[in-house]
């Protein structure tokens, strides 16, 4: 009698059908990228390119400012990361370590928060950017969404799981909320923090209808919109359009993977809880 925590053939097969379910919108994407122009329009397609070509690629920086854009999406990101950490790291410590009076009250207005959609915010943040003078700037790009409320309860989770004696120890000493913070909560929050910032970027990474709104200038939009502007109104040049997707994907997979032990352990340590 087999193990009964070994699992059966059908979770294996299970598994490999959904990943490839998965998968497979990526590698057409890929084989797009990799035809010229004229294998694209052929009917039926075809699964592989044949012969290969960069020819997209090429076309990519020929219509578009790539670097630029990537540039702006990098630059955004990173101020979106940096500000959403400190506000949810704060936030998180106020509700779950010091306990601030209505911490209940507050905890449940974040869940209510969660479940609004975030584009009906998009004219009171327009309104709020246009009187400080930042439209068409890199900083409106980020600004308005440092605020997030699912960064802020998700390291609340984790800040909650810190033993509340180590705290007081440390307060017994004579630490301030600060230093207790620094040199004790996020070291061991390490986890959480890597995955909000990992989804920080990648929702920044994939933001289009805020930079339309809020900046107009080709050169101060990220990649999500600019890459929209290969797509013509009559014709698309698929290879075109697939191969900048291709270049856009790229960064966040090698993020991921540099990233994904920490990002699944944080994801397990919250759902045990």
């Amino acid at each position: 009698m087999p193990p009964l925590n070994r699992p059966r053939w059908w979770t294996y097969l299970l598994i490999a059908v959904v990943g490839l379910l998965i998968l497979a919108p990526f590698a057409w994407m890929i084989s797009t990228a990799l035809r010229s122009t004229g294998q694209t329009l052929q009917i039926p397609p075809n699964l592989l390119p044949s012969p290969a070509t960069l020819q997209g690629t090429r076309e990519v920086f020929e219509r578009l400012p790539f670097s630029t854009l990537l540039l702006n999406t990098v630059l955004a990101s990173a101020g979106r990361v940096v500000g959403t950490l400190v506000v949810a790291m704060l936030a998180a410590y106020a509700l779950a370590v010091i306990k601030v009076p209505g911490a209940r009250i507050i905890l449940v207005t974040i869940l209510t928060l969660i479940m609004v959609p975030g584009d009906i915010f998009i004219i009171p943040n327009y309104a709020i950017i246009s009187s400080l003078h930042l439209t068409n700037t890199l900083v409106a790009l980020f600004l308005p969404n440092i605020f997030d409320v699912f960064a802020v309860f998700l390291m609340y989770q984790f800040f909650r799981a810190i033993p509340r004696e180590l705290i007081e120890a440390a307060r017994i000493d004579g630490l301030s909320h600060l230093r207790i913070l620094v040199m004790i909560v996020l070291p061991i929050a390490r986890s959480g923090i890597v995955t909000v910032a990992l989804l920080t970027v990648l929702s920044e990474w994939k933001d289009l209808l805020w930079p339309l709104v809020i900046n107009r200038s080709v050169d101060k939009l990220p990649l999500g919109p600019g890459l929209a502007l290969l797509q013509g109104t009559y014709t698309t040049d698929y290879n075109v359009l697939m191969s900048a997707g291709v270049l856009a994907v790229l960064p966040m997979v090698i993020i991921f993977l540099l990233l994904q032990k920490q990002f699944i352990a944080s994801v397990a340590r919250t759902g045990l809880k």
